[in-house]
């Protein structure tokens, strides 16, 4: 009988006998040798080996995830006409925006620029200055770092309530072309991307003019500085607003220009079609300069409450969820900017300059030329005019343009 797990063997044809065997040879039997046959594999388990145990995984089956609603697209800016009414325009498309947004714009605005810190740190220690339009006062802790003292100016409460809470700061509430300081009351001044808020050039140079008036004018060094920054319309090509040389996302071929100040750096100005770098200033017109961009606001949701179990149904938490998302949809301001184009900030500073009494000198940051240039006022047609104006640096840096000046007393 065969086994089910062994294959039958075959008998094999029995050879002939040739001689009978002897009895020693049966009692004897054959010699042992090794085997030829290949034993089977026995598909029972050894009895002196155990059984080994075969691991299993809990494989987890993931829960229904509820479906993601789809992205709005980023609002984009919209080009703006000049205004009717610049006064009433700037108060509903600059001061109410940012009352609205302040808690929110302030998280956004808590890093100061290296290149402002490095200006303040180049200033005579002890000095007393003014940041004009200086919102929630990010400045004031680098001013307080260089020995300075520093008044935040601005139009929104609410920023300003952040400047004097968190950033321990002096602050005066007022728009940029307050006048009530006494002349020769600062040492130095910084407005820094607030002049691009005003909507018409000579808003825009009422705003420098009372910058500048109040600083302390000296017939000897060191003499008082301003600085002011505002936003380009040459975008660098790795910027996010897509604005200006951007819009169409064609930044051109020709660099622009950029002149350091000594012992401050700039990045690489962007580059420029050639009919853009043959005279800025005179095809403002051809160009969109004039925006409201779009601050995206999203209100912190509630706090959460008791948590309740899950439905068994997705649905039911997909609906939830977007209902959610309804209640904490982002809402849109929108910002007045003006861009400025390369040399429109420095004709802006001459030009508001001229228009108050200044008598404008050659750039430069050389002391001996500044001699040279004064002693040619004492003994020229301009002697009576005895206070005067001098840039000493501007720059395009980071998708904005900066400009550094000082003034002073003719001896």
């Amino acid at each position: 009988m065969t086994s089910a797990y062994m294959a039958p063997v075959r008998a094999c044809p029995r050879a002939p006998p040739t001689d009978t065997p002897t009895p020693s040879e049966i009692t004897a039997g054959p010699q042992a040798g090794p085997s030829t046959l290949t034993p089977m594999p026995s598909s029972f388990p050894d009895s002196t080996t155990k059984p080994t145990k075969v691991k299993t995984k809990k494989v987890k089956i993931p829960k229904p995830q509820p479906s993601k609603p789809e992205l709005k697209p980023k609002p984009k800016p919209v080009p703006v006409g000049p205004f009717d009414r610049p006064a009433e325009e700037e108060e509903k498309n600059v001061h109410e925006v940012y009352e609205a947004i302040a808690g929110h714009f302030s998280q956004t605005r808590h890093k100061p620029w290296p290149f402002i810190q490095k200006f303040l740190h180049s200033l005579p220690p002890y000095s007393i200055g003014l940041d004009s339009g200086a919102g929630n006062g990010k400045y004031l802790p680098s001013s307080r770092d260089a020995r300075l003292e520093m008044i935040a100016l601005d139009r929104s409460s609410g920023l300003l309530e952040i400047a004097r809470n968190e950033n321990d700061g002096e602050c005066v509430r007022a728009d940029l072309g307050f006048n009530g300081w006494r002349r020769g009351v600062f040492d130095f001044a910084i407005s820094i991307a607030a002049i691009h808020h005003l909507s018409t050039p000579e808003r825009r140079r009422h705003a420098v003019k009372s910058l500048i008036r109040p600083l302390k004018l000296s017939s000897q060094a060191s003499y008082s500085k301003f600085m002011i920054y505002v936003w380009a319309y040459e975008q660098g090509t790795l910027s996010k607003r897509k604005m200006g040389t951007l819009t169409n996302s064609s930044p051109g071929s020709t660099p622009i220009p950029s002149t350091s100040h000594p012992g401050l750096t700039t990045e690489p100005a962007p580059k420029n079609t050639e009919s853009e770098a043959k005279d800025p200033v005179t095809e403002m017109e051809e160009k969109i300069q004039d925006l409201l961009v779009p601050w995206v606001y999203s209100k912190p949701p509630p706090a959460p409450g008791p948590k309740l179990p899950s439905s068994e149904d997705p649905k039911d938490d997909d609906l939830k969820a977007s209902q959610t998302e309804e209640k904490a949809e982002a809402k849109v301001y929108h910002r007045y900017y003006h861009l400025f184009v390369q040399g429109e900030l420095r004709e802006l500073v001459i030009h508001s300059a001229e228009e108050d009494g200044f008598i404008v000198l050659s750039d430069g940051t050389s002391q001996d030329e500044l001699d040279e240039q004064l002693k040619d006022i004492e003994t020229g047609k301009n002697q009576n005019k005895k206070k005067w104006l001098r840039v000493r640096g501007v720059g395009w840096e980071a998708d904005n343009w900066w400009i550094e000046g000082e003034v002073g007393l003719v001896g």
